[in-house]
């Protein structure tokens, strides 16, 4: 984490968040957006931070449920912490859950815990989190298109967003469920890989073996754990809760900012963020998510100011006080040396790819 703030594209991505930023609250009448964060009624902000930590310790109970499954268990503490730093690490570096997933790698590694088996458990465990947050994209677009009469533009560009998250969603599905779409996958992605290295004149880059038997082991655990389909019911039960409790976040917010709106209106908005948290340009989609959530309640006739506050005490409660805490756990699972400090990436994956094969099947 300490290598990503010394890069200058994060704190040029950091600089454009706060332009944005500025610029979202600029356009709020201030002195009403004073006299409503005076208003704040704190009880309900109480309430909203207690719903964002019961939605994290749920992120927690899905990944060491699964941990289980795969016959590695680990005490849910340290699963937990583990969780709330890929969490983090995935908010900083919006990239669609790669990040998280490398982090989440080498944690596990640091706990014994092969990383072909770990990016199964993130695989699957993507999939159940992931997946409800695309019904809930729909859901929101559904809404939208129901309610409100949009321009041509606005219909084509609601319709990229369903498209990919459709294809987002069939592409996991088929990832889990289908071992020769795996493989052929696979095959394809390593061939790739190899003509790159070859082309930059380092092929010893691919070890063809370890490669493989990586991709063994991987295969063997992904297969595992979409066999116990009634097994998966209960992390997807977890999952389930967690955006539940997630959603009850933002409504807490804005019962926090005295505007109290309808599920149905939340949702809209709740789905706006959720789409604009998967890939960003800024940190933590810092101005990105405020703005996009705030303008769309007022597209739908809610009032700018008191959307825009209870959009920051979400964001607060949700994104930025688990950051904060996250980063007492830090230190457990990376060096502190500069000269020690790994770089977030999946190299570690083939570096393990000689797991035994049958340790996979126990």
């Amino acid at each position: 984490m300490t290598g990503l703030f010394r890069r200058k594209r994060f704190w040029l991505a950091a600089v454009l968040g706060v332009s944005i930023l500025v610029y979202t609250i600029q356009q709020a009448n201030l002195e009403a957006f004073l006299h409503n964060l005076r208003n704040i009624r704190w009880g309900w902000a109480a309430l909203a931070a207690l719903c964002s930590a019961a939605s994290y310790l749920l992120i927690g109970a899905v990944l060491q449920r699964l941990l289980q499954m795969s016959d590695q268990p680990l005490e849910f503490a340290t699963v937990m912490q583990i969780s709330m730093i890929s969490c983090t690490l995935n908010c900083l570096m919006a990239l669609g859950g790669l990040s998280g997933v490398a982090a989440k790698v080498y944690m596990l590694s640091k706990k014994n815990i092969p990383p072909s088996k770990t990016l199964s458990v993130s695989m699957v465990h993507g999939f159940l989190t992931n997946t409800v947050a695309i019904v809930l994209i729909f859901f929101g677009f559904f809404f939208i298109y129901s309610r409100h009469k949009l321009s041509s533009r606005e219909i084509g560009m609601g319709i990229v967003i369903l498209l990919f998250a459709f294809v987002v969603t069939w592409f996991t599905i088929q990832l889990i469920v289908d071992a020769t779409f795996r493989r052929r996958l696979w095959l394809w992605l390593m061939q790739i890989t190899m003509g790159v290295s070859r082309r930059l004149g380092h092929p010893q880059w691919i070890h063809p073996e370890k490669a493989e038997a990586f991709f063994v082991n991987f295969d063997t655990s992904i297969a595992v754990l979409s066999a116990n389909t009634r097994m998966l019911l209960g992390p997807a039960g977890y999952g389930f809760l967690d955006w539940l409790c997630m959603f009850l976040t933002l409504k807490c917010s804005f019962l926090a900012a005295n505007y109290p709106l309808s599920n149905q209106t939340l949702l809209v908005g709740f789905s706006v963020g959720v789409f604009a948290s998967l890939f960003s340009l800024t940190p933590a989609s810092l101005g990105i998510m405020e703005g996009s959530m705030a303008g769309s309640f007022f597209l739908m006739g809610c009032d700018y100011d008191k959307a825009l506050l209870a959009t920051l005490i979400y964001r607060l409660v949700y994104f930025l006080l688990p950051m904060f805490v996250s980063a007492f756990f830090y230190r457990q699972f990376f060096p502190t040396s500069p000269t020690e400090e790994p770089e977030l990436n999946l190299k570690p994956l083939m570096e393990h790819g000689q797991d035994q094969t049958t340790d996979s099947k126990s």
